[in-house]
């Protein structure tokens, strides 16, 4: 086993994980709030807002980041001590350009 994890290093990761567990819990909140107004969309315009589904796929991508680095799977910091996560475009406007026909 590698020493990686010992001494301060170790208990600095374990005072990430922490925080960023609490992170994790405070966007669920965040998500339910997305799922809610998409929801509240999708009923009143027959379609998901384009801009919540970029903000949504941002925000899942984001979590799993941080599942990812509570879970020991990443030692890459998730935001604000990296990027945050941008999302697909690509897929979210043919999302919508498909909804629309």
């Amino acid at each position: 086993m590698s020493n990686q994890y010992e001494g301060k290093a170790g208990w600095m990761r374990v005072l990430f994980v922490a925080l960023f567990w609490i992170v994790f819990y405070m966007s669920q909140l965040v998500i339910a709030a997305v799922v809610v107004a998409q929801c509240a969309f999708a009923l009143i315009s027959g379609a998901p807002n384009p801009q919540l589904l970029s903000f949504g796929d941002s925000l899942s991508r984001y979590v799993q980041e941080i599942l990812r680095y509570v879970t020991f799977n990443s030692d890459q910091r998730p935001f604000p001590f990296s990027d945050f996560p941008k999302s697909d475009l690509a897929i979210v406007e043919e999302k919508t350009v498909q909804s629309e026909n």
